[in-house]
């Protein structure tokens, strides 16, 4: 007898999910020489070498995060991406009938998981080589991506991505962060204060998204960790959150990483420096930027609050950042 999913040990749990790598591996022409675990983040992921030395990397994709229409909304524009601009980016690779994401069962491995197939990139994480010109260049990348979703317009009926139109933007994500039942972590000041924020977020996505030719696709996750480095050039990775927006946002993401440390301030001057040698500046004003930023942050405290069992320092943390933000925005 099958031992059940959720009994098993994290070990037993990437064995089992190596089985279906290897059977949506089926579906593509490569010949495997070894498939080996890489992390788990959201999603699983596995390195793949082949015969012939090439390097790829097989996404499991995570029920809880994204769903197919979302992943084809991925798909779409990486190909678009790849087709019409001279960006360095992550890769999928088409299956064998052309097609790119696999939908795979096997036994011991509760529901279907939806697989693809990516090129390995190049380089080292953004986050290891913070520099003014490493986040200048990135600067340039974003506009670039950016100039690019503004010729997508229509998107075709087929691509129907997420929208960043409010704090917690997931579909069906629980919201906990006021449930009694996790009021061990959230007492009555700290329920009041991440109300304050969305309240005051709602009234920025609000203002948003009445600009509705103003929405296009954004990357929706493009932080330092999601940017590669090699000889020099920037590599844009893990479009998985691809929603509808606006560029605000995903300067508010990028920008809502590093806020800790030294050379914060000389690296957003040199990004920005970056952007607008390409596009205008699509930021309001700093107020309208950090309240996207406390957005992404109360989603966050939300959802540590949810899946870590200790989360209460994580949590702690970023209300303080909180309370600093409404004190600075009060003064405005």
């Amino acid at each position: 007898m099958i031992k059940p999913y959720a009994d098993l040990s994290r070990l037993g749990k990437i064995r089992r999910l190596r089985q279906v790598a290897l059977k949506a591996l089926e579906q593509y022409d490569l010949r495997v020489k070894w498939v080996k675990f890489l992390t788990i983040e959201t999603n699983t992921m596995f390195q793949i070498r082949t015969e012939d030395n090439r390097r790829f990397v097989l996404r499991i994709y995570s029920d809880e995060e994204t769903t197919l229409q979302e992943n084809q909304a991925e798909i779409f524009w990486l190909n678009a991406l790849k087709r019409d601009t001279d960006l360095s980016i992550t890769e999928p690779v088409a299956r064998r009938d052309g097609t790119y994401i696999t939908v795979v069962s096997v036994p011991g491995v509760p529901g279907e998981r939806r697989c693809i197939v990516f090129k390995w990139i190049p380089g080292r994480p953004l986050e290891t080589c913070l520099s003014p010109e490493n986040y200048y260049k990135l600067g340039q990348a974003l506009a670039k991506l950016h100039h690019h979703a503004s010729t997508l317009k229509p998107l075709p009926s087929t691509i129907n991505p997420k929208k960043w139109d409010r704090v917690f933007y997931y579909p069906d994500e629980p919201v906990v962060y006021n449930d009694p039942a996790y009021g061990h972590h959230f007492p009555p000041a700290r329920i009041a204060l991440l109300d304050k924020v969305i309240v005051r977020a709602d009234a920025v996505f609000e203002r948003l998204f009445a600009d509705k030719d103003g929405q296009v696709l954004i990357h929706g996750d493009l932080h330092y960790w999601n940017v590669h480095v090699y000889r020099g050039e920037v590599y844009l990775l893990d479009f998985e959150d691809v929603m509808l927006g606006y560029p605000v946002q995903d300067i508010a993401v990028t920008l809502s990483y590093g806020q800790q440390i030294q050379n914060y301030d000389t690296l957003v001057q040199a990004f920005q420096q970056g952007y607008t040698q390409l596009r205008p500046w699509p930021v309001e004003d700093l107020c309208q930027l950090q309240t996207l930023m406390a957005a992404r942050s109360v989603m966050f405290i939300n959802y540590v609050a949810r899946i870590d069992p200790d989360p209460l320092a994580y949590i702690e943390q970023r209300a303080q950042r909180l309370e600093r933000f409404l004190h600075r925005c009060e003064q405005t």
